[in-house]
């Protein structure tokens, strides 16, 4: 089959604790939802974004594709952690084709990886520039470009578990830029000045910082909502799923509500830490304060983080459903569960945007 614009992709998203599955149909300003699904998965399945245990995730995804009755082989995931590499850099002024023959050369001195075990990409930032008065002149001849590497281990781990789940992978895109593109389903990012999109995973908080609707500033930070599971496991002596409704407001009645609570928090102090430590790099280097932020995630399910996060980073914070703009499809889709959902949606909607053409 030849793949275009027009070929149907079914979106999977596998994180630490389950995988979504999303299709969209239609046009920007004219979605409708098609397909949402979500599957749990077993703890320690998916470590730091590898896949570990790779018959169960299959496994997973196999039913979850067959309970959708998905009927498009064509895939798109994504990736994200430590394995990826971000990085804004200047290179001399040329073209995009000659720019595919230089990036590969030099982005060696970049990239904290060995070149051998990565895949890199790369994107033009057009109509960007972050330089100051006082930069030499010969700058002028500079252009931004985003550059992207990703450790080949984690795009096969990928791409195994979409082939042995019966799928045919055909972009591998980051997290990052899928909730870009979920937000902009909805918003005008461009002239939102700095945007915080934070993604609070499992094992990763997921930080990315726009201005003018291009990233600017991206972390992965090696911390999640997972530490919060494990505090209340070990203090309480529960099971991994009873801690986890218990995080998301499921307190039982016999419980210590304000103890809980403030466990709660305890736990994400490490994360306020980290994404404030970030926030006043992003202002240092770029002379610009973050004006607002968006959650998603997980962790954005939790009652009451979204006030914890603005009162600790001093901004504006919005719990983002990626599906207020999206009009539901034939199926019968139950508002009430997608609401719910909604912010652990995110990533899987914005690979639902993707088209095959569509770099």
């Amino acid at each position: 089959m030849f793949l275009s614009a027009k070929t149907p992709l079914l979106a999977v998203d596998i994180g630490s604790n389950s995988i979504k599955v999303g299709r969209l149909l239609g046009t920007p300003g004219k979605f409708e939802l098609s397909n949402f699904g979500m599957m749990p998965l077993d703890p320690e399945s998916v470590v730091e974004g590898v896949v570990q245990d790779e018959d169960h995730v299959v496994d997973a995804l196999t039913r979850l594709v067959h309970a959708e009755n998905v009927d498009t082989p064509y895939a798109v995931a994504s990736v994200a952690g430590e394995a990826v590499m971000i990085k804004k850099i200047k290179v001399p002024m040329m073209s995009k084709e000659e720019l595919e023959e230089f990036i590969p050369q030099e982005a060696e001195q970049y990239i904290p990886f060995d070149i051998d075990d990565v895949r890199i990409d790369f994107q033009i930032l057009e109509g960007v520039s972050t330089m100051e008065e006082h930069e030499f002149e010969e700058e002028e001849d500079k252009q931004e470009i985003l550059l992207v590497a990703v450790q080949n281990e984690i795009i096969d781990s990928r791409s195994n578990v979409l082939t042995a789940a019966g799928l045919k992978p055909c972009i591998i895109d980051l997290d990052v830029f899928a909730i870009v593109n979920a937000i902009s389903i909805s918003r005008n990012l461009q002239d939102m000045g700095s945007v915080a999109l934070m993604d609070l995973g499992g094992a990763f908080t997921h930080l990315n910082i726009l201005m003018d609707g291009v990233t600017s500033y991206t972390r992965d930070i090696p911390i999640g909502q997972d530490a919060c599971t494990t505090q209340l496991m070990a203090k309480y002596e529960m099971e991994y799923r009873e801690s986890e409704s218990i995080k998301v407001g499921a307190i039982p009645e016999d419980a210590n509500k304000e103890e809980i609570i403030d466990l709660i928090i305890e736990s994400y102090e490490p994360i306020l830490e980290e994404l404030h430590k970030s926030f006043e790099f992003f202002s240092t280097t770029s002379n610009s304060q973050v004006e607002r932020a968006f959650l998603c995630g997980g962790g954005a399910m939790i009652p009451g983080v979204d006030g914890l996060l603005s009162d600790r980073l001093g901004v504006p914070v919005e719990i983002f459903n990626p599906l207020e703009a999206v009009k539901l499809g034939a199926r019968k889709f139950d508002p009430q569960s997608l609401s719910q959902m909604a912010p652990m949606a995110t990533v899987a909607l914005g690979l639902a945007t993707r088209r095959f053409d569509y770099i």
